[in-house]
């Protein structure tokens, strides 16, 4: 039996990188706003959450992924980039 899909709808306060990094943007901030059972309903709540304190200053930092439930992500756990080796 295959898992049913989870949504997840993350929310991200993004500027523009202000050195030459590789990448074009700097995340702020990132936080989890739920799980839903279908995209529908976190495209719905990316609706209603628009215009809350907070995420209307950034309305365009919504992003909604399918995952798997019963999943690890971090498996192998991780490296803090900040430390030396």
């Amino acid at each position: 039996m295959t898992p049913q899909p989870v949504w997840i709808l993350l929310h991200y306060e993004i500027a523009a990188d202000v050195d030459e990094a590789e990448e074009d943007e700097t995340i702020l901030s990132e936080r989890v706003v739920g799980y839903y059972s279908s995209q529908e309903r976190g495209e719905a709540a990316i609706q209603r959450m628009r215009s809350k304190p907070g995420f209307r200053d950034w309305p365009d930092g919504f992003r909604l992924y399918p995952t798997a439930p019963n999943r690890e992500v971090w498996s192998d756990g991780f490296v803090n980039m900040d430390e030396e080796a």
